[in-house]
């Protein structure tokens, strides 16, 4: 069965404008659908995340091997002598994309080591005062700033794992994966929205942002290319 594609949704778009006939139809670039593709999904994905509703696994994108550079490492002699961890800093190379803003959850719903144990997202001013806890002092955890992931960890970390709701799902094609040297994101990967949802997303565009009116929202899907303004 043939996957939803960020390129089968525009063109779908594209063809139920140009038929259409409005004035319009030839200067509409294939980068203007996408964009109002992004905006339209985040506002179904929020309006039913903001229900409380546990997320669609369909709404998820996920990035195996995001790289960190080491930001300090805290400890001394002292702490080794006494066989204790040192405890290490990193901050992610690029920015992070960003997620859905939700009223009930974080729009990340999973960071963690390669090796799948998960690392706890909290607020930054928590980090400053996590090493002199007594008993969560080792705790993984890590927090956002200005678009980084910075990580508090008890041993070496090259790469952390993220999965999340982002609110624009070609940023994550910003990131490539070292196993595959393929980006994440492209329009030829499954677009993370589910099938039930395209009919609404295609007709919540035609008719608020072109005026079109449709009987029924339009589900078909195919791979040809169309030669617009880009």
């Amino acid at each position: 069965m043939e996957f939803i594609t960020l390129r089968t949704i525009t063109s779908d778009l594209l063809k139920i404008i140009r038929a259409s006939n409005i004035s319009s139809s030839e200067t509409i670039s294939i980068r203007q659908l996408e964009d109002w593709v992004h905006q339209y999904r985040a506002v179904l994905l929020k309006r039913d995340l903001d229900k409380g509703r546990r997320p669609n696994p369909d709404y998820i994108q996920e990035i195996n091997h995001l790289r960190l550079n080491p930001v300090e490492t805290v400890g001394d002699d002292i702490a080794a002598e006494r066989n204790e961890s040192l405890t290490y800093r990193y901050k992610t190379i690029l920015t992070v994309p960003k997620t859905l803003d939700l009223h009930y959850r974080s729009g990340f719903t999973h960071i963690g080591t390669p090796m799948g144990e998960e690392i706890q997202l909290v607020p930054e001013s928590r980090s400053q005062f996590q090493e002199y806890k007594k008993y969560t002092n080792k705790s993984r955890l890590c927090y956002l700033r200005n678009g980084y992931i910075y990580v508090v960890n008890d041993f070496p970390l090259e790469f952390i794992a993220v999965r999340g709701i982002f609110e624009i799902p070609s940023e994550v094609g910003r990131f490539v994966n070292p196993v595959t040297d393929q980006p994440y994101f492209n329009l030829d990967t499954k677009y993370p929205i589910p099938a039930n949802m395209v009919p609404d997303l295609k007709s919540m565009i035609l008719q608020k942002e072109l005026q079109i009116e449709v009987a029924a929202p339009t589900d078909n899907t195919n791979n040809q290319a169309n030669d617009v303004l880009q």
